[in-house]
């Protein structure tokens, strides 16, 4: 039997505090620690974007799920994501046209903005800002030549159960 010197023994040794450094230094999570920190930046350049938190959770849109419409002063800016929850974001027959500036969202009327948060399309979840648990939208950008309309948003929900849902750092940035 050969026999090995006792350096070569004890480098195992010697190279355990070196391996549990490695292993406690490694980490999973190579996310941001501020969930806010995931969401796109805000902009007013057309980048199509539209996400913010839900209760403190990233929701992102899909690319080819968001838009704008705007037709005869009534604006609706929307993003859905994969399991068809979605955001709608409405000015109705705003008068005086649709403009930059910080508005209340409400319940549903002619001539005030509101916003929509709907699950499963609809079919789960449908629950809509109200006046008394209104939330804003600011309009940072809204470009008729270069059909641009960008902003943030930030409104709070509760469903049928009571439950309140928070919509925080909301932004868009987006084309039509």
């Amino acid at each position: 039997m050969k026999k090995t010197p006792a350096t070569l023994r004890l480098l195992p040794i010697t190279l355990l505090p070196f391996y549990l450094f490695t292993l406690v230094s490694c980490s999973n999570d190579d996310g941001p620690k501020n969930p806010v920190d995931a969401l796109p930046p805000i902009t007013q350049t057309g980048e199509n974007t539209f996400a913010c938190l839900i209760n403190g959770k990233p929701f992102f849109s899909n690319k080819d799920e968001r838009g704008v419409d705007y037709v005869f002063n009534t604006l609706t800016i929307y993003g859905f994501n994969r399991s068809d929850t979605g955001i709608i974001l409405t000015g109705l027959e705003i008068e005086g046209d649709v403009s930059e500036g910080q508005f209340p969202l409400e319940s549903r009327l002619e001539g005030q903005y509101s916003a929509l948060y709907l699950e499963r399309g609809g079919l789960d979840s449908r629950i809509e800002t109200t006046n008394q648990l209104p939330g804003q939208i600011i309009i940072t950008r809204f470009d008729l030549e270069e059909f641009i309309v960008s902003g943030t948003f930030e409104f709070s929900v509760k469903d049928d159960e009571g439950k309140t849902l928070n919509f925080t750092d909301g932004r868009f940035d987006l084309k039509f």
